[in-house]
């Protein structure tokens, strides 16, 4: 073992891992970001990318070998959980310190929710694997925003979304990231512990409208669909059936009030407020022009 006081960030080209590495840079803190495919890659100060598969064990021995610190997060896929249990395995067996897992919500081995479940799956092996973890389960990010709305806001000035009335504690990526850098550079403060982040306040879709005309000084309207309406637009844009009722579900947990909820988790680990919807949208109102 060639251990080297190091952090590795997998999932380092998704929402999170991409600010986490970023802000790693910026403070001047070595790390290895991982990815499948270094054609990805965006060089960075004091960042080393290394190519791995979370599904060949050898390929991650390369990577864990070098790190005492790990960073763990990934895209939802049929693999998940044997991907992340991979990683923690070779952790293991490296004597890594420190897993900081990134998670959902509710996650729970038992879920139907098809990102709760692997998520689930993985956080009761971490916890039986022996090496010492940080679980952080961050509400729904706003920065899926840039995905899901942008098109509609650019093209018709619309938000589209089945969600009523409802609110919920929105999330900026580069609060979770900045909270992962917390955990990491401290870890003896965090060990074993799981944090549900969530945003400085909950808020409906509505809201958000009214954030994003803000910023592009133009007017957004919500729309209000029916969960019938909402199913028929995902099926049009060829969504499959489980992600479908996931995405159904969650909307209907939102517009009911049980979404409406915030804790101060988020401001104790940065010692700031998170960032709220109107900041998020003067950020990224490019993506909304």
């Amino acid at each position: 073992m060639t251990n080297q006081n190091q952090i590795a960030v997998f999932g380092a080209t998704g929402k999170v891992g991409k600010e986490l590495i970023q802000q790693l840079s910026q403070a001047g803190i070595t790390a290895i970001a991982v990815t499948r495919d270094k054609d990805k890659a965006k060089a960075l100060p004091y960042i080393q990318w290394m190519e791995a598969d979370m599904n060949d064990i050898n390929s991650l021995e390369k990577v864990i070998e070098q790190c005492d610190m790990i960073f763990l997060a990934s895209n939802v896929n049929q693999n998940f959980t044997n991907e992340q249990n991979n990683v923690i395995k070779v952790a293991v067996k490296n004597a890594v310190k420190h897993i900081v897992k990134l998670s959902s919500p509710g996650a729970d081995k038992n879920s139907e929710n098809f990102i709760a479940r692997p998520n689930g799956e993985v956080e009761e092996y971490l916890k039986t694997s022996g090496v010492n973890y940080t679980i952080l389960q961050p509400n729904t990010f706003m920065q899926n925003w840039l995905d899901y709305f942008a098109e509609t806001i650019q093209k018709e000035r619309k938000i589209y979304e089945a969600t009523g009335e409802g609110k919920k504690p929105f999330l900026d990526t580069r609060d979770i990231a900045a909270c992962a850098i917390t955990v990491l550079t401290n870890s003896e403060n965090h060990i074993n512990k799981t944090y549900l982040l969530t945003g400085g306040e909950s808020v409906s879709y509505g809201q958000v409208a009214q954030a994003i005309s803000s910023a592009i000084k133009e007017p957004v309207t919500y729309i209000s669909m029916t969960s019938e309406q909402a199913k028929t637009r995902m099926k049009s844009f060829g969504m499959p059936d489980m992600m479908i009722n996931t995405f159904i579900a969650i909307a209907e947990g939102q517009r009911n009030g049980k979404a409406d909820f915030v804790n101060k988790q988020v401001e104790e680990l940065l010692n700031r407020k998170p960032i709220d919807i109107y900041k998020f949208a003067e950020d990224y109102v490019q993506y909304f022009k």
